[in-house]
């Protein structure tokens, strides 16, 4: 097993730090597929402030460059903590869809999970997690409980960030109302950065979470140049941007596709087309390479409804994709009959 470079193995709960330590021995081993099975194991949580402390003499030992992480978040927390290395460059996780009811607060440590990675090596390309489970409405969330608190350092860490490629954090819900935004505000400029995703869950319909504006995309432009894939979830989506025409942006920018997902995953009422052209013209602007704002919701669709009628929120993004094609029509027409010196028709 000298030669192993991956690895792709599965444990039974519960699983502790001392059944990790052989994977330190394996020397060339360099991308980790981790999973779980069974429900065995226990809510064990960091004491409060010291998530980055060392807990085990083998922890920070490990030379893996790609984890991948699958089980519930308590698994994920403790395994992310013993790998964690300045060798780790890919961090993916995927939490188990079905928690039992001890284990959903565990989901509260994601930001813990996403500090730890950053502390270990700032030149970390790929921070990914994920859970598509559902919130069934019966889980206590004991706000006051310090271990779950954001860290504090979480947010100067991000600003050591200058190599990150991949940034996705999907449907977890936040001990905080503001933090996906205060995650946006406080990303420096990422020049590698390639596909970002943030979309926050809501732990209720009473939980109203603070998202970025529509105007903020325009951040994109300016500190994301090679940013090709965006889902985001915001707030006041069709409001008009106050700066619009004072905002200096790259006409050339090439983000392809674009998802904003409302805060609660559907809109609430049906946008008339009044509200959609504004909107539309503002993101042609940021964005005239846009190619898909709709497929995020037709995946969503088939799984919910079996293919029958296009979703409220389907069907305004469907709209919007007609009105942005348009333009860009418009656009590579009047282009072609300027090259061939034909004046515009009126």
């Amino acid at each position: 097993m000298s030669a192993l470079m991956t690895l792709k193995l599965t444990l039974s709960t519960p699983v502790e730090m001392d059944d990790l330590v052989f994977l330190n021995t394996l020397p060339r081993l360099n991308t980790l597929f981790l999973a779980t099975h069974g429900s065995g194991n226990n809510p064990v949580y960091p004491e409060e402030g010291k998530h980055l402390a060392v807990s085990h003499p083998k922890q920070g030992q490990s030379k893996i460059t790609t984890l991948n992480l699958g089980g519930d978040p308590f698994f994920i927390f403790w395994a992310t903590s013993f790998f964690c290395s300045r060798f780790l460059h890919t961090f993916v996780a995927k939490i188990w869809t079905t928690l039992d009811r001890n284990m959903r607060p565990g989901l509260l440590l994601m930001p813990h999970i996403l500090h730890l990675v950053i502390h270990s090596n700032p030149k970390v390309q790929q921070f990914s997690i994920e859970w598509d489970g559902d919130l069934r409405g019966d889980e206590h969330w004991d706000w006051d409980d310090e271990r779950l608190s954001i860290p504090e350092e979480v947010f100067n860490s991000i600003n050591r960030l200058r190599d990150l490629k991949i940034l996705s954090i999907k449907h977890i819900p936040i001990i905080t109302a503001d933090f996906m935004s205060q995650l946006y505000y406080r990303l420096p400029r990422l020049p590698c950065l390639h596909t970002l995703c943030l979309v926050p869950r809501s732990v209720s319909r009473e939980d109203v979470l603070v998202l970025p504006k529509i105007e903020d995309l325009g951040v994109v432009c300016l500190d994301f140049p090679l940013l090709r894939h965006l889902t985001i979830s915001l707030e006041d989506i069709f409001e008009n941007p106050s700066d619009m025409t004072e905002m200096t942006t790259d006409p050339e920018h090439g983000l392809k596709s674009l998802f904003i997902v409302p805060p609660f995953g559907e809109l609430e009422a049906s946008v008339p087309l009044s509200q959609l052209i504004p909107l539309a013209t503002y993101l042609d602007s940021l964005f005239p390479q846009l190619i898909d704002v709709t497929s995020y919701f037709e995946s969503a669709d088939k799984l919910e409804k079996g293919g029958q009628n296009p979703s409220r929120t389907l069907e305004c993004w469907e709209n919007l994709d007609g009105l942005l094609k348009s333009y860009q029509r418009i656009r590579t027409r009047s282009v072609r009959n300027l090259s061939e010196g034909r004046p515009e028709k009126g």
